[in-house]
């Protein structure tokens, strides 16, 4: 293998303007560089057919394998995945920038649009599957870098196959010397010295492929949705609709009723004039036991700010329960929602079970279109 001179920078900030347009340039040129993370250093390079048969040589890696794409900032996800759900964008929020790959499921809209803005080979080599595994260090200067690229990086750790990760500069010209063309040094970098924790999210919810940095129970909390609903005592509506809606995610996920938060799923209900602790009430517990989603052990909840600041997707019954939500808390205004957007789901209280059967399947119809829309 022809050996070239590879170039150790020392990078001190990203207000080093000159270097990082220089690591930019080489990485848009072809070039493979060595950046730094906050976790381990990564090879980095342009995601071309040619530049990664090179990468792959280098690292004496399988041809073939996954690469995760690497990005600098949080809104350039747009550009490759067009709508992450809302569990995405909750974990996002929460670990990202840091040591956290995602492994983003496509929907075929989204793959469609992708395919139509990048390179064929580039579309081909980061979607093998219809997913993509991206990452968003947690590295001023590398963020810098990558965004100054103006084009799609992939970056594996920096070692040959079956070795450790480089976590130093030096370690990387150990390895790499005469290989690749530039190495970043930046003090203080990779301070975790450990693998970003792997996540999947998707149809089936959220998976951990791997623990890193973060725990799986780190994950669960970060990306946690909260689904509320709100009637008026919650004996009857709200009730049934979280009821329907863990049966929901349970078909939807292909889990255990009990194995939704699992997943990343919290529903719960509450009421704006609730009397805490009264049970739902007969009809309700009959036509969900007919539906096969257990309703016997639900207390009614008054509903508070609390709830309402902590839950990500709010539905009512009735524009005045929606009202509710925002005279107490305003900044809930963007996610809080009628769950059936053609009317109002009326109260069934004091009616007979064939109007609780109605009731329900007006919730059970909304249920899918509501949540497929917005999650």
């Amino acid at each position: 293998m022809t050996k070239m001179k590879t170039d150790i920078v020392t990078v001190e900030s990203d207000s080093d303007r000159e270097a990082i347009q220089r690591a930019g340039r080489l990485l848009r040129d072809g070039a493979i560089v060595a950046i730094p993370t906050e976790t381990v250093y990564g090879l980095a390079a342009k995601a071309e057919n040619r530049i990664l048969s090179r990468l792959d040589r280098i690292k004496v890696r399988a041809a073939g394998k996954r690469y995760t794409l690497h990005i600098g900032r949080i809104e350039d996800l747009s550009r490759y995945v067009p709508r992450p759900s809302l569990q995405a964008r909750k974990l996002m929020r929460n670990t990202w920038p840091g040591p956290v790959t995602i492994v983003f499921e496509l929907d075929e809209t989204s793959l469609k649009q992708v395919k139509h803005a990048l390179p064929a080979d580039t579309f081909e080599l980061l979607y093998p599957d219809g997913t993509l595994g991206v990452r968003c260090p947690d590295n001023p200067v590398t963020s810098a870098v990558l965004t100054e690229a103006l084009a799609p990086v992939v970056a594996p750790s920096a070692n040959p196959d079956a070795q450790r990760p480089a976590l130093t500069a030096q370690e990387v010209v150990d390895y790499f010397d005469g290989h690749i063309e530039m190495v970043i040094d930046t003090p203080g970098a990779n301070r975790y010295r450990l693998a970003s924790t792997v996540v999947r999210t998707g149809q089936r919810g959220l998976e951990v492929l791997r623990e890193g940095v973060y725990s799986r129970q780190q994950i669960l909390e970060a990306a946690a949705v909260t689904i509320l609903f709100v009637c008026t005592g919650n004996t009857c509506r709200s009730p049934m609709a979280e009821a329907l809606c863990r049966k929901y995610f349970a078909n939807k996920l292909n889990c255990g009723l009990d194995q939704i938060q699992d997943r990343g799923y919290t529903v719960a209900s509450a009421g704006v004039a609730a009397f805490d602790g009264m049970p739902a009430s007969s009809h309700a517990l009959d036509v969900c036991r007919e539906k096969q989603t257990p309703l016997a052990s639900h207390r009614s909840t008054t509903l508070t700010e609390s709830m309402i600041r902590q839950a990500d997707l709010i539905f009512g019954m009735t524009a005045g329960h929606v009202q509710a939500v925002v005279d107490a808390v305003p900044q809930a205004g963007d996610r809080c929602f009628l769950l059936d957007p053609a009317g109002e789901i009326s109260d069934p209280v004091g009616l007979d079970i064939d109007t609780y059967r109605a009731c329900a399947e007006q919730i059970e119809r909304c249920l899918s279109e509501r949540i497929n829309e917005l999650l």
